[in-house]
């Protein structure tokens, strides 16, 4: 953790927050957790058999350019030989047996702790200091020691890393104080209506570090209000703004806003930092030096606005990672950070260099279609692992090298064999398998995976590491199984479900100085806020109307079909019959939206679309893909044809007024699988509304998403439909905007063509 102090100009560190930064280490297929824990059992048991002190702690200053930067070293072990010689002693845990030990490069990170620790002996004037690497089977309890011998290049080295970082304070520092005295202007010549409510609570609510859900219909234009009025109290406070997205196609809307504010007078610095493997093809490849910590970052700083494809050419330019270039001008520089939700809320992937202990600032963070954080949760503490993954893991570790690998997966697969007795989803108990003793094996070979992987890469995602990532999740919460995590088998799958991940959440947002959350769907707040694991008297919520005519939008409900599943079979042809006339009574593009990809496909085959061209969302589609789609409904004569809750019925903006109708065909309920079963007994149990809060708020969310496609300007008008009788229920309808007021009619596309006017 680095530690600055402005005035006078001072830098605290160790040698630890030198080498850590280095992917070498952070590249190890090991948890956090194990390896401190199995590190300090190796590193006692050798510290009680050496001679001489454990544990020393020396400080080191360097003056690099007017800052005094103190370094401080704590060796493992210090002693003098019989020759007069100080020998300074490191200490490495390891996952080999004796003789991949001996075989074994030595990892580069390890020796240059060492060296850095012997540049601090020198610099001490200790008598001919040697290093002595000790490192220690955690397999067979065998050592391999290494000798090292001083370099000077390392204290070349250390100063040209203390330079970078202290070239890049100095930036923030003249970035503040110019910042500090300029006004955030409205990047618009106006604001619309609500947007002025919006704008003052946004900034009440940093001001007070308080957590503000917003809830605002789809096209009201919340992110220019909610941005300005963040910037506006982290310039007072010195904060930085994170826009936290739930999809990559959220992005460009708040770098839009950025350029706007670029030309209304307002200089800021922003960058995206994406999915590691979309930042960095060198990363994806695993052909990437993994670092920028020698990088200079004033370029980018001139820049201001970086796509994240300058920041790969700058990156490419200097030699160094991409994405770790990007964070890096995150965490220091930039007064905005677009990131995915997870790099600002998951535990296990966060971006500690903004968020972690120890940051150089603070964070006010915007979550856009704040609804799907809470699902989003509950997947960062889900798991599952199965027979295709296990059989991806033995293929990827071949030969006599690969043994132990091989056979520690074919022990996660008895497991699987142990609960094979049916084929039906049941619970079973985390506590009859041995996770933390295999979890403890899996760290062992951490080692030996890096020495595998570097010469032999695997492109794209590492089965190894996943099946890690499962067995950290297992035991990180098994004691929270039976209540928030459930575990469930089907006799070919393991599964762990988290049901409830306010609990997982909870110190994140605590970690916000505040936090806005924005959706159109955030109905009922008070169950996203216990989701989401905000105490009560730290929330607030405002809800800004949309201020578009009332008369521009026209709701239906067909009420003459259902699309319930036990009436699916009889209905189809039916269902299939009013989508088709309903399309024909529309003359712009029209959005049909599916409860799944099966009910999609099977209504298509049925139906007639004369004169309009589909299409068709299909699953796992690239984002090239998706935007290619999304850039043809500008056109006219299109039929688009989606998933409820998918990319193009949320966080997606079409051109503008592509979108004549949105047909939505039913209420896209939940499966009533027993993942279901299980969240409606625990929303029972809890609130005491199970089916209400585990598979109606579900689907009508997904229903008002796709709905908001249609009508985002006062000046566009469109119509929705919704194709099935139950959405005359009141317990569906308490989920529908106030300003919609829904008509049923038995035949929809008589009133489509009267509202526009055929």
């Amino acid at each position: 953790m680095l530690r600055w102090t402005d005035d006078p100009k001072t830098l605290e560190l160790a040698v630890r927050d030198v080498v850590t930064s280095r992917s070498e280490l952070r590249g190890l297929a090991m948890s956090s957790r194990a390896r401190a824990r199995a590190g300090s059992r190796a590193h006692q048991r050798v510290q009680e058999e050496a001679e001489g002190e454990a544990e020393v702690t020396w400080r080191h200053v360097e003056e690099i350019d007017g800052w005094r930067c103190v370094l401080t070293a704590r060796v493992d072990g210090l002693a003098e030989d019989e020759g007069g010689r100080t020998v300074v002693e490191e200490i490495k845990s390891v996952g080999l047996g004796e003789a991949a030990l001996d075989a074994s490069p030595v990892p580069e990170p390890w020796l240059r702790q060492l060296q850095l620790y012997l540049h601090v002996a020198v610099a001490a004037r200790r008598p001919m200091p040697v290093g002595r690497l000790r490192m220690v089977s955690l397999v067979d309890g065998s050592e391999r020691v290494i000798q090292v011998d001083p370099d000077v290049s390392v204290g070349e080295w250390l100063r040209a890393w203390l330079r970078a970082r202290v070239r890049t304070r100095e930036l923030w520092l003249a970035w503040r104080h110019d910042r500090r005295a300029r006004t955030v202007p409205f990047p618009f010549p106006e604001l619309r209506p609500g947007q002025d409510t919006l704008l003052a609570s946004t900034v009440e609510a940093v001001a007070q570090g308080r957590v503000l859900a917003v809830s605002a219909p789809t096209g009201v234009g919340k992110t220019a209000p909610a941005l300005v009025g963040a910037l506006r109290e982290a310039f007072r406070q010195d904060l930085g703004v994170c826009w936290a997205t739930a999809r990559g196609t959220q992005r460009w809307i708040v770098l839009d806003t950025i350029t706007r504010l670029g030309r209304a007078g307002l200089p800021l610095r922003a960058v995206v930092v994406p999915a590691r493997a979309e930042a960095c093809p060198a990363c994806a490849r695993g052909e990437c030096v993994g670092t920028a910590e020698l990088a200079d970052l004033q370029p980018l700083a001139e820049r201001g606005v970086v796509t994240p494809a300058e920041v790969l050419a700058e990156a490419e330019r200097q030699g160094a990672c991409a994405w770790a270039m990007a964070v890096e001008y995150a965490a220091h520089l930039a007064d905005v950070v677009v990131a995915d939700l997870n790099y600002a809320f998951d535990p296990d992937v966060h971006l500690r260099p903004l968020f972690g202990a120890g940051a150089p600032r603070r964070w006010a963070v915007v979550v856009d279609e704040a609804h799907q954080l809470p699902d989003r949760a509950r997947g960062w503490a889900s798991a599952r692992i199965d027979a295709p993954l296990l059989d991806k893991v033995d293929a990827s570790f071949v030969g006599h090298d690969g043994a132990p690998f091989r056979d520690l997966a074919d022990e996660v697969r008895g497991w699987l064999l142990a609960e094979a007795m049916s084929g039906e989803p049941r619970r079973w108990e985390i506590e009859a398998l041995d996770v933390e003793e295999v979890l403890g094996r899996y760290d062992a070979l951490a080692a030996e995976h890096a020495r595998l992987r570097e010469a032999s890469p695997v492109p794209g995602e590492d089965p190894w590491r996943t099946l890690g990532q499962c067995l950290f999740r297992l035991a990180t919460y098994a004691d929270r199984e039976g209540e928030e995590v459930v575990a469930l088998t089907d006799g070919a799958s393991l599964q762990l479900l988290c049901r409830d991940a306010a609990f997982l959440l909870r110190e994140r947002v605590a970690a916000c100085v505040s936090l806005i959350a924005m959706s159109a769907t955030l109905t009922p707040t008070w169950f996203w806020r216990e989701r989401v694991g905000v105490p009560a008297d730290r929330f607030d919520e405002v809800a800004v109307p949309s201020g578009f005519p009332a008369e521009n939008r026209l709701v239906l409900v067909a009420r003459g079909v259902s699309t319930a599943w036990k009436d699916r079979a009889k209905e189809r042809d039916r269902i299939a019959e009013v989508l088709e006339r309903c399309v024909a009574a529309v003359p712009g593009n029209v959005a049909l939206f599916f409860g799944s990809f099966e009910s999609m496909l099977d209504l298509l085959s049925r139906m007639d679309l004369p004169g309009r061209e589909r299409l068709v969302q299909r699953p796992g589609m690239s984002s090239a893909a998706r935007a290619e789609m999304a850039a043809a409904m500008g056109e006219p004569g299109h039929v688009l044809c989606a998933v409820l809750g998918g990319v193009f019925g949320e966080s997606v903006d079409l051109p503008s007024g592509a979108l004549g109708a949105a047909i939505i065909v039913g209420p896209a309920f939940p499966p009533p699988d027993l993942e279901t079963q299980l969240l409606t007994d625990w929303y029972e149990r809890r609130f005491d509304d199970g089916f209400g809060l585990a598979s109606v708020q579900s689907g009508m969310t997904r229903v008002v998403q796709a709905a908001g496609r249609v009508v985002r300007s006062a000046e566009e008008r469109g119509a929705v439909v919704l194709v099935c009788r139950r959405f005359l229920q009141n317990e569906l309808q308490t989920y529908l905007p106030e300003e919609w007021a829904p008509r049923p009619t038995g035949a929809p596309w008589t009133e489509l063509a009267a509202f526009f006017g055929g």
